[in-house]
């Protein structure tokens, strides 16, 4: 995977001198010592591997960071328009890069995002079983509407993908639809999912939320949807409507903890209407995927 968008002699480092399966973020700034997420700690990457002193750190130019926006997008930025007028590019096995640059508007709307200055490729993990402490509170006797809330890179893409596993497993097993916008979940290529979701999951994939619910509903009547980064009052009320039509949703949202969703406006029709009966709160205090606790609909907690 990251052979494809990385060049010497980063890529090197990090294959000789990095254990991949620790490394979370790789994160490029223009003119600026390249970091890493590496064991859940932010570190600087240099010839020798991961080190504090930033003195020692590769420091790529504007023109390496433009190199790997391109060759993760097959050096076909058009084709990519569309996830790149919204910061991200996601590329086959499922990393996820969020980019910064200068943005292009027309209308009031962004068109495009050119003279690129930062990338933060993300790396997937499956983490299998990841899910299983909390997983009696969220299907006992039934499933239950769950909205997952964590600060961002905390695990939440991790935690569904191994909970739609943990659901496939049920007797019977439900249809489970991930609606996957921005790949990540699955991280689908030429229509092949790269990541385990289970074997009762259909997945949607580059499309919006309310799509999404929609058409997800009635083209292919699923038991449970699962999707990520429910971010706004449109995100929210689609998923109202799918749990109105009789389908049972399981969401996440970037909030410090559950207590946090009362600060957001798009959350308050949805805590009033009690449509999510469990809450479930992540943090990477000790690593990615960490359950802080369990809470009903009323946001008491029961773990």
């Amino acid at each position: 995977m990251l052979e494809k968008i990385l060049s010497e002699p980063i890529l090197s480092v990090l294959q000789e001198k990095i254990n991949g399966d620790k490394l979370y973020e790789i994160r490029l700034r223009a003119r600026k010592p390249v970091m890493v997420n590496y064991c859940g700690r932010y570190m600087y990457l240099t010839a020798d591997g991961v080190s504090d002193e930033a003195a020692r750190a590769f420091v790529p130019d504007r023109k390496a960071i433009e190199s790997v926006i391109l060759r993760a997008s097959e050096h076909s930025l058009y084709v990519f328009n569309e996830q790149i007028k919204q910061s991200f590019i996601t590329v086959m096995g499922g990393a996820r890069l969020g980019i910064c640059g200068e943005s292009v508007s027309e209308g009031g709307a962004v068109k495009t995002v050119k003279n690129f200055t930062s990338v933060n490729i993300r790396i997937p993990h499956e983490v299998k079983n990841c899910s299983l402490n909390c997983f009696k509170y969220i299907a006992d006797k039934q499933i239950y509407n769950t909205l997952i809330v964590s600060p961002p890179g905390a695990g939440k893409t991790t935690w569904l993908r191994d909970l739609a596993c943990q659901l496939s497993r049920l007797v019977p097993p439900p249809n489970i639809l991930i609606l996957d916008e921005r790949s990540e979940i699955a991280a689908v290529s030429a229509g092949i999912p790269q990541l385990d979701t289970g074997p009762t999951s259909d997945i949607m994939t580059n499309c919006g939320k309310a799509y999404g619910f929609e058409y997800g509903v009635r083209s292919m009547r699923p038991d449970v949807i699962i999707t990520d980064e429910l971010a706004n009052a449109a995100d929210a009320e689609a998923a109202a409507g799918a749990i109105a039509a009789g389908v049972k949703i399981i969401a996440s949202t970037h909030a410090f903890d559950h207590l946090d969703l009362n600060l957001k406006p798009a959350f308050e029709s949805v805590l009033k209407r009690r449509l999510f009966n469990r809450f479930v709160v992540l943090s990477n205090r000790r690593g990615p995927g960490t359950c802080e606790g369990v809470y009903d609909e009323n946001l008491n907690r029961i773990f």
